[in-house]
């Protein structure tokens, strides 16, 4: 298919205004490009209709932006998938600094989507961003792990994932930025990379104990929405870490402290082993907020070995830590010695 043939698909193209110079075709290839990386690839696409140099000019666009008309909502996977294909085809090898996936609907190809991956790591992609709204939508187990030299920000969002295959991203060596999104991690033992800065999980749910190993971490963000709080490994390099653990993590027991009510049948306490969950992955950060419900458990029983925060200076905590006893907050300062700012955020539900 050809490009003019794909820009008469959806509403008509712009045209040129009538009468006096083109300002904006006058500019530099390289600047064009950049301006094009902003917008929608449909819109993109439909610019070969302008004149003579712009018949070629998107082929080499920085980034790609497969989204919605407004540049920001999801757009339907079915309506772009036949755009998306001839789209790369034409589009052959040239170099790509960003590729954005934003679908909405249930029907989702993931097969094709990643042969669309594929082809933009062959094009030396350096930000992706998969983003998907609506029904879950799975990577099957075995989904193999991103290969990418050149990768070094990743955003996925609706993804679950199956295994812990895909989250290995020790081939991604200068991946730097790991964004995961209201994502669902199904029998996943692991995420891992040593070249990591920068880890945001919001809205996770966790089906089993998940360890994180990323050792040159700087930032770390975590919510947990749902499951097991997943292990944090040691990270020596960590600046700030903003952890937050839901009411619905299962986690949690009424009739314990520590971890152990006694009761054999019992989901939410510990059956495996006497390592640190949480605490100990975070003793090396210099600031730190850290939430969690009353019935939480998992830090309490993290407290019983408390690590000793030799970094830590600004240290910000909810009514978990003081209600409805003050041993909690009493342990984490008396393990804090260059503490200089404490905020407690009482009852802040």
């Amino acid at each position: 298919m050809s490009a003019a043939k794909i820009a008469r698909r959806g509403s008509p193209p712009a045209t040129p205004a009538s009468g006096g110079d083109d300002h904006v075709g006058a500019l530099p290839d390289a600047l064009l490009h950049h301006i094009l990386s902003f917008l929608p690839a449909q819109q993109v696409v439909r610019t070969c209709v302008l004149a003579r140099r712009w018949l070629d000019l998107w082929k080499s666009s920085s980034g790609l932006r497969v989204v919605g008309a407004d540049g920001k909502e999801p757009v339907r996977f079915e309506d772009v998938r036949v755009f998306v294909d001839n789209l790369l085809l034409l589009r052959g090898c040239s170099p790509l600094e960003t590729l954005e996936l934003t679908f909405s609907g249930g029907s989702i190809d993931m097969l094709r989507v990643r042969l669309w991956i594929r082809h933009a790591m062959l094009c030396k992609v350096r930000v992706l961003l998969l983003k998907i709204s609506g029904a879950p939508t799975w990577f099957q187990q075995g989904e193999p792990a991103l290969v990418s030299e050149h990768l070094t920000r990743l955003v996925l969002r609706g993804i679950v994932f199956n295994d812990d295959d895909f989250l290995d991203f020790s081939r991604c060596p200068s991946l730097q930025d790991l964004n995961l999104m209201i994502c669902s991690f199904e029998n996943t033992r692991r995420i891992s990379s040593k070249s990591l800065k920068h880890l945001v999980i919001m809205g996770a749910s966790f089906s089993s104990r998940t360890r994180i190993d990323a050792p040159n971490l700087e930032c770390l963000q975590l919510q947990v929405h749902w499951g097991r709080i997943p292990v944090l490994e040691k990270m020596p390099s960590l600046v700030l870490a903003i952890v937050n653990v839901d009411s619905s993590c299962l986690d949690t027991c009424s009739r314990a402290n520590y971890g152990d009510c006694g009761d054999e049948s019992c989901r939410g306490c510990i059956q495996d082993g006497s390592s640190s969950v949480l605490l100990q992955g975070l003793s090396e950060t210099q600031a730190l907020v850290l939430t969690a419900t009353t019935r939480m458990y998992v830090i309490r029983r993290d407290l019983k070995r408390c690590p000793t925060f030799r970094q830590l200076k600004t240290l910000v905590l909810n009514e978990y830590w003081c209600v409805p006893d003050i041993h909690p907050l009493k342990c984490i300062l008396e393990h804090s010695p260059v503490l200089e700012a404490l905020c407690l955020l009482l009852f802040s539900q």
